[in-house]
């Protein structure tokens, strides 16, 4: 016995083209319905050649039809019931049957459902949001092997505005609550002229009681339907209770696991499909989709779902993870459809059900319907209750040495329930209006050196930071050398020049296959520090690896001591032809043969720019004869993190495109005498040992550790600038002596 729908006061036909109405008998065992949603139609809005061909190739057992009309090829009339059942048996066959809804006046475009299978009732539900109004919402009730009916739902949403849809979504849902059985096998299907998958709120509607998930996609991917192929407008939306018999969408030589977007300008081979020609979806307003589902059929011994270990009710933090589950015997296969406050849960059609990261509006009762051929059954509910989380520094402030008038910046990344507040500290005491993240002292001082922390704060508790050492420079940095690349003696011409040190010294050379530039070695240079406004020439260079080979290799290498200077600051000029890689790295060496990368790349535009790294810090480069760096060019993947392995350049890539180098700089401070250090009495905690290491304040200090006071067996364990506090954890055996030396 079929449960069949009550219909409210609407036009209700159920229209059978033949008498075929057949009881057939069904083998036990599974029968696969594909469903199509098709409007087909060219601009006329009738049915056409070209849409016949593509009914006819794809085959589909039930189709949702939108602007449903057509014109008879033998003379049998427009719209007329023998021109539709030439239509029929031409596009689908002569076992097929069909309703359509009765809209006949001049610009009418009805909904209709074409299906095997037959169609025990059917009508049309009115659309009160149209002004005209030329079609409504076509339903059928289909009687589909097995022990469920379908219940399908053509339709043809507005293109007038989101608005609109969002209203007939809602109004839609209600009608088909209204009318059919609770957990029956419902297919939503056709044309909703919506402008993404997630237009809010008409997909939020629909998604709240069906599934979009998998989204059907075409032989290259695109899961767009528009003629245009820019838009999602078509879709395929099952219940929960039919999802879980989704099963791929097949043909001869293809196999589509989410479904298929039909067309027929990328589907290949042709002959899978024929009669279909290559232009046909061309003409069409829309593309087809479809998907298949695979069902029960003729078993007798299908046993409903039942729910023997219920899910189990949650209290976590915000932010953890939450997984819910339930333990359900019955045939399969079993769906699954998880609710929250009694509303479906888009896409929460797994058993188990996670939530990644919950935070307080997660809170809330959840259960889940468990569905099989044979019925369903609902769970209890389970509560989930997050509560809040006090702050936790997850990354501390780091210490940091600025030059004077320099800024400096300190920044902590805390997780908790927010609102979190952030209070820096001075040595331990309040700065006042520093509640920021990050913080910022915008011109540093000598008075601002010292130590900063910051307490992170919610209304669950707070948490105080480790201390970040400010230490200032005052020493003024001066240039060790530069080239400029203008001639000794002023020519006025850009294209002569030379490679020799315009101040201090030091040598360059070509490295990693590159070359002077065929158009020469000089050309016009950066205009901003030029010291020569009319002589302003570059070092061009070009000969730069195939896009995909050789990454960092090539390009320039500058050999220039920093002996007696240290905190070193490397900046140039540099600019790419449009054939140029767009990307370069400095790099830098301590013994002028191993080369380490900067931290972070540099751009060369189609204009010269001025970078500026700073080695501060870095080991070994301070007052070091043989320091060398290069500057080489780039692949886009390491320079940016994303894109592809190869050169890109700011316009077309090739290895005749040339950069030019101008005002390469190499600058550092003096190095200054500095005190023997003094280090504080060591104390010992919890396995610890720490003692402050003093001396002439910025400098540089070695804490250097020995076994046995040997001269030859102290070793280098940490180096910072003065005044700092080091601490040691390995307190195990053998005994340890310490000093610190100025470096």
């Amino acid at each position: 016995m079929r449960n069949v729908p009550v219909v409210p006061a609407a036009r209700i036909i159920v229209f059978f083209a033949t008498a075929f109405c057949l009881n057939l008998a069904f083998a036990q065992g599974n029968v696969n319905v594909r469903v199509m949603a098709a409007n087909l139609n060219g601009n006329a809005q009738s049915y056409q050649p070209f849409a016949i061909r593509i009914l006819q190739g794809t085959k589909a057992d039930v189709v949702a039809i939108q602007e449903f009309n057509y014109t008879s090829t033998n003379g049998l009339g427009t719209n007329t019931p023998a021109a539709f059942r030439e239509m029929i048996d031409t596009a689908f066959g002569t076992n097929f049957v069909y309703y359509r809804e009765p809209f006949t006046g001049n610009g009418d475009i009805p909904n209709g459902v074409i299906s095997r299978y037959p169609i025990i009732a059917s009508g049309s539900w009115t659309d009160t949001v149209q002004t005209q109004p030329n079609r409504g919402y076509a339903w059928a009730q289909i009687d589909l092997p097995g022990t469920n009916d379908l219940y399908i739902v053509s339709v043809h949403l507005l293109t007038s505005s989101a608005a609109n849809r969002s209203t007939e979504a809602t109004n839609l849902k209600a009608l088909i609550q209204a009318n059919f059985p609770a957990n029956a096998w419902i297919v939503v299907a056709g044309d909703f002229n919506t402008g993404s998958r997630t237009e809010s709120t008409t997909m939020t509607t629909f998604k709240s009681y069906l599934n979009d998930f998998p989204i059907p996609v075409d032989n290259v991917g695109n899961s767009d339907t528009s003629g245009g192929r820019n838009a999602p407008h078509d879709y395929v939306l099952p219940s929960s209770t039919f999802t879980n018999f989704e099963t791929a969408t097949v043909f001869p030589s293809h196999s589509f696991p989410s479904g298929l977007v039909f067309d027929s300008a990328v589907y290949t081979p042709l002959s899978d499909v024929p009669p279909v020609l290559s232009g046909d979806s061309g003409q069409a307003q829309h593309m087809a989709v479809m998907k298949d589902f695979l069902i029960p059929s003729g078993s007798t011994n299908v046993v409903p779902p039942a729910i023997t270990v219920q899910p189990q009710g949650r209290t976590n933090a915000v932010g953890s993870s939450i997984t819910f589950s339930v333990t359900a015997t019955g045939s399969s296969p079993l769906a699954y459809q998880w609710l929250f406050g009694g509303t479906n849960i888009s896409g929460a059609v797994t058993n188990p059900y996670v939530i990644a990261s919950a935070q307080l509006t997660n809170n809330g009762n959840y259960s889940v319907i468990v569905t099989n051929s044979a019925g369903s059954v609902t769970s209890s509910v389970a509560v989930l209750l997050t509560t809040n989380a006090p702050p936790n520094i997850t990354l501390q402030p780091s210490s940091q040495t600025v030059n004077l008038g320099a800024p400096a910046s300190f920044s902590v990344t805390a997780s908790g329930t927010s609102p979190l507040n952030y209070q820096w500290r001075f040595g331990g005491t309040n700065i006042t209006g520093a509640t920021t993240n990050p913080f910022t002292v915008a011109n540093v001082q000598l008075t601002n050196a010292g130590d900063y922390s910051v307490v992170v704060s919610n209304f669950v508790g707070s948490v105080t930071s480790s201390v970040a050492t400010l230490s200032v420079y005052s020493t003024q940095s001066v240039v060790i050398a530069q080239w400029n690349f203008n001639s000794v003696v002023s020519d006025a011409m850009t294209g002569t020049g030379t490679r020799a040190a315009s101040t201090g010294s030091g040598a360059n050379s070509y490295v990693g296959g590159a070359a002077a530039a065929g158009s020469g070695e000089f050309a016009s240079g950066s205009g901003s520090g030029d010291p020569n406004s009319t002589d302003n020439s570059a070092w061009n260079t070009s000969t730069y690896p195939a896009a995909s080979a050789n990454n960092k290799t090539a390009g320039v290498q500058f050999n220039v001591s920093t002996a007696g200077r240290q905190n070193i600051v490397i900046s140039w000029a540099s600019q790419a032809s449009n054939t140029g890689s767009k990307y370069g790295r400095l790099q830098y060496s301590t013994n002028g043969t191993t080369f380490i990368d900067f931290s972070s790349s540099a751009i060369n535009p189609t204009a010269f720019t001025t970078k500026t790294n700073s080695l501060t810090g870095f080991a070994g480069v301070n007052d070091n004869p043989n320091f060398a760096f290069r500057i080489v060019s780039e692949f886009e993947a390491t320079a940016t993190g994303a894109g592809a392995s190869s050169y890109v350049a700011n316009g077309t890539y090739g290895t005749g495109g040339t950069i030019r180098f101008d005002m390469v700089t190499v600058s550092g401070v003096p190095l200054t005498l500095s005190a023997a250090a003094v280090l504080g009495s060591a104390a010992i905690s919890n396995g610890q040992v720490g003692f402050s290491v003093t001396g002439t304040a910025g400098a540089n200090y070695v804490v250097q550790a020995s076994t046995d006071l040997s001269g030859t067996n102290w070793t280098p364990v940490f180096t910072n600038v003065s005044p700092f506090t080091f601490g040691d954890t390995n307190m195990a055996s053998p005994q340890k002596f310490y000093r610190a030396v100025s470096q």
